[in-house]
C-alpha cells in the first residue's frame, strides 16, 4: 500500500516521464484546439472558407483529430460547448476518457466582458460569468482556463490596478477549485505582452502566461514579448498560424523560430495547434503538426 505522499510522487513522476519525447528529451507536447475547426461549428464561422462546410460538435473533433493527427489532448473553446449543464459536460468528458483523449485547456470566448471596465457591476457581471466557466472547467477535469482582459474597446481608459484587483479574484476563486487562470496576449489591455507579464506578477499566484504566436502585433513585439511571456508560461502556448506554403513556410511570421524559442525556454507544457486559416483544417494541421515534431526533436 502506498502512502498518500507516496501515491502524490508516483503521479508527479509520471507527469514527468509523459513530458518527454520520443527521442527522450525534454520538451513541449502537442495538443490541438477546437479553434482550428472554428468554421465547422455555425456560431464561430467566420472569413471565407474555402471548403465544404459541416456541421460538427467537439466529440467530431476529438474523434477525428486523434485518428487524423494522432493527437490525443484539446484545448476547448467555450464557444464550442453545446451546453453549461452538468449533464452534458459529464458526458463530453466521459467521451474523451473513452477516446484516451484528455482535455486540457478552456478558453473563454464570451463577447462583451470586460475585467477592466470602470462600471463597478458591469465588472462583476464579467467576473461572474468567469466563475461560471471555472465551474465548467472544474466539472469537466480541465486544469487550466484561459481569462482574456476584455473586449477591445476604444473609448475606454484602460486601469490596470482594476484589472489586477479582477484577476487576484478570479485566481483565488480559481484556485479553490483546481483550475489555474491563464492570460493571453489577446485583446484589450492584454494585447501588450509586458502588460501581462505585470498582472501576472502583481497577482503572483495561481495564475500563468499563454503566449499566442499569431496575436503579437508585429515582428519587434513578437521577439521580445514571446521569450518574455515563456518566462511565465507554465501549462500551454497558443501555437497560432495561417496556413504554409509549397515549402512549408509561413508567410506572416518565422513560425519556425516561435517553436525554438519555445523549445529553447525548455517549456515543458503543452503546445496548442490552432489553424486559424481559410482552407480545410485538417490537411493544414496534418502538415503543422508534422513540422512541430520535426522542429522539436532537431
Amino acid at each position: 500500500m502506498l502512502t498518500r505522499r507516496q501515491f502524490a510522487g508516483t503521479l508527479l513522476a509520471g507527469a514527468a516521464a509523459s513530458t518527454l519525447r520520443a527521442d527522450g528529451l525534454a520538451g513541449p507536447r502537442l495538443a490541438v484546439s477546437t479553434w482550428s475547426f472554428h468554421n465547422y461549428f455555425p456560431n464561430t464561422r467566420y472569413g471565407n472558407p474555402q471548403f465544404k462546410l459541416e456541421e460538427w460538435r467537439i466529440e467530431d473533433v476529438i474523434r477525428r483529430a486523434k485518428q487524423d493527427l494522432d493527437i490525443e489532448a484539446f484545448e476547448v473553446s467555450s464557444a464550442h460547448l453545446a451546453s453549461q449543464e452538468n449533464k452534458y459536460l459529464d458526458d463530453l468528458k466521459e467521451f474523451a476518457r473513452m477516446q484516451n483523449c484528455r482535455l486540457i485547456h478552456l478558453s473563454d470566448n464570451v463577447r462583451g466582458l470586460n475585467l477592466a471596465a470602470p462600471d463597478a457591476q458591469a465588472r462583476e457581471e464579467a467576473a461572474r460569468t468567469f466563475e461560471r466557466l471555472i465551474g465548467v472547467a472544474q466539472r469537466l477535469g480541465i486544469p487550466s482556463m484561459r481569462v482574456n482582459t476584455g473586449t477591445p474597446d476604444p473609448k475606454m481608459q484602460w486601469d490596470m490596478e482594476t484589472t489586477i484587483a479582477s484577476y487576484r479574484r478570479l485566481s483565488r476563486y480559481a484556485k479553490e477549485r483546481g483550475v489555474e487562470i491563464v492570460i493571453e496576449n489577446h485583446f484589450g489591455i492584454s494585447a501588450d505582452p509586458r502588460n501581462v507579464v505585470r498582472i501576472i506578477e502583481a497577482v503572483n499566484d495561481n495564475i500563468s502566461s499563454c503566449p499566442d504566436f499569431g496575436l503579437f502585433r508585429n515582428d519587434e513585439e513578437r521577439w521580445t514579448g514571446l521569450p518574455l511571456m515563456l518566462r511565465h508560461c507554465k501549462r500551454i502556448v497558443s501555437a497560432k498560424y495561417h496556413g504554409l506554403d509549397n515549402e512549408n513556410r509561413h508567410a506572416a511570421f518565422d513560425l519556425e523560430r516561435c517553436w525554438r524559442m519555445m523549445r529553447e525556454a525548455k517549456f515543458t507544457g503543452y503546445a496548442s495547434l490552432e489553424y486559424e486559416g481559410n482552407l480545410e483544417p485538417m490537411p493544414q494541421l496534418r502538415r503543422m503538426a508534422q513540422l512541430a515534431r520535426k522542429w522539436l526533436a532537431a
